[in-house]
Parts: structure tokens; sequence; C-alpha cells
């Protein structure tokens, strides 16, 4: 079942050292307004919110037109990254990215935020299975948790983000299958499965027999295919050919976890079940939507 996360990085406001109540500058609730606007096109269902004032007001629009009530969820306030001000902001994050277990006196790693993110965003996709879904949230918490989904979203990528910022998540169960950036300025709308830099690892789902309930793919490291993998849904069998130590190597290498088997057998039975028998049309169909 196919399920939208709407992440929303919230407007501008003015700092200051009140993270919970800060609220959005006037120019931050003139772009809020706007993000409302580009919401109300995608069907949302739910809305979610980071408990910050900031990331509330950026939302509080899409809720009031769909007369839903926000949902608060702690997990997805800003990452804490020091008990004290840091001298360069710009450099003390830079220096969490380039260690996922550094940490400043009493603040967050990479790793402990990026925890809670991603286990609140599990929660969501599970809660509301099949929706649409709005989050307020925030730069560095957001780009955590797209990062442990795919790792092509870096500190680089949280660099050219702007603010505010939409970007739709798009998950079968809880498998990520496409990002998509929605403009704000209705300028351009960037879209693919990793839309900021061509991901490393690529998986390419090629061939689909609905008759047999059969699906080939295979997984490439930099367009040198490694793995070809055949899921038979009939049988429940996965045929794996290639370099399976080279495979481990690849996923150890780069710190990522992919239980490719059950990634290739679920998006089997998810093109099945939808009659898809050109995955690459259905991916270039629903970025245009």
């Amino acid at each position: 079942m196919i399920t939208n996360l709407y992440f929303v990085r919230h407007a501008h406001s003015h700092y200051s050292a009140d993270e919970l109540g800060r609220p959005l500058s006037e120019q931050g609730f003139v772009d809020a307004k706007k993000i409302t606007d580009l919401l109300k096109r995608q069907n949302i269902d739910v809305v979610v919110s980071s408990p910050y004032k900031r990331a509330i007001q950026t939302v509080e629009g899409i809720a009031q037109y769909l007369e839903k009530e926000i949902v608060m969820m702690d997990a997805f306030k800003e990452r804490f990254l020091s008990e004290q001000p840091v001298a360069d902001f710009n450099e003390a994050i830079l220096q969490v990215w380039a260690d996922f277990d550094f940490s400043f006196p009493s603040g967050e790693s990479n790793h402990q935020a990026q925890a809670r993110g991603v286990h609140a965003t599990k929660e969501i996709l599970e809660k509301y299975k099949g929706q649409n879904i709005a989050i307020g949230t925030h730069g560095n918490i957001m780009v955590l948790i797209m990062n442990y989904f795919d790792p092509t979203y870096d500190f680089s990528f949280w660099e050219q983000l702007e603010m505010p910022d939409i970007y739709q998540l798009t998950f079968y169960e809880q498998q990520l299958i496409q990002v998509k950036r929605v403009d704000k300025n209705f300028s351009r709308n960037n879209s693919g499965y990793t839309i900021y830099k061509k991901s490393e690892i690529q998986t390419h789902f090629q061939k689909i027999d609905l008759y047999r309930k059969r699906m080939i793919g295979t997984i490439s490291l930099l367009d040198q295919v490694i793995l070809t993998i055949e899921v038979d849904l009939l049988n429940d069998n996965v045929k794996v050919d290639g370099d399976t130590n080279q495979m481990a190597y690849v996923m150890s290498e780069r710190d990522l976890e992919m239980d490719y088997v059950k990634i290739f057998k679920e998006m089997a039975r998810f093109f099945v079940e939808n009659e898809i028998t050109d995955p690459q049309k259905y991916y270039e169909k629903l970025s245009k939507e």
C-alpha cells in the first residue's frame, strides 16, 4: 500500500534562545500561506507537527483548511545540537555529520536524533497506511530521517534546503520508492528516487510478468550490475545471481543495511497487485502527479 509523507521544513523565523516558542517572522507567515496552497493540492489526510511553534505555524494553515487537529509528535522537533551556543553553527553541523556518533556536551549525535525521528516516521507509516500525511518539522532532523532511507541525503543536501521547503517521500509499506520536491515557487519540480544526486547503489525493476507473477531486476553500483534477482511470487521463491560477497562488502563499506530479497519481493507484489508491467513509466507518471 502506498503512503505519502510530506515533510515540511518550517518557514523563516528570527533566531532566539526560545526554541519551543519562537514564532515565524513576517516573511515566514507569507511563505507559510504558500505552503498551505501547495498542500491543498496534495489531498492531505493527516497533519502532524513538531511541538515547536514555528513548525506548527507553518502547517496550521492546511490543518485549518481541512478542519483537522494537528497531531503533535515530539520526535519531529529539531535535533538538540548543544547545551551551550556554538561559535559557528554551520561548522558545528558539519562536525556532527562527519561523525554520526559525535555529539557536543548534552547534545544529540546524528545517530541519536536520527533514531527517534525514524522511529516516529515508521509509526506514522504503520498508523496512517495508505494516506497522505503532512509533517511540520525542521531541516536537520528531516534530512537525518531521509538519510536513513537513502544515504545520499547528507550534509550537502541539508545545505541547499530552502526555508520553507517540502519533500514528498513515497513509501510502499515501509520501503521508500520515490522522493519528490514540491516547490513553493511553482518553478521547478525535481523528481526521482534520488533527486539531489545520483545514488551509487541503484535498484532497477526491469521485467514484470503479470500472468506468471514474476519480476526480474538488478542491483548496480555506479551502473555496473552486481546482482540479478528474479522473484517468483507463485512459488514464493527468489533467485539471486551475481557476486553476493561484493554486495555485502559494498553495503558494509557504506554502513548500509539492505534486505534486498525482502525489497524485491515487496516491490514484485506491489507491481503485480497493481498490474504494473513497466515500472519506469509508472515512476515517471507518479512524478508528474
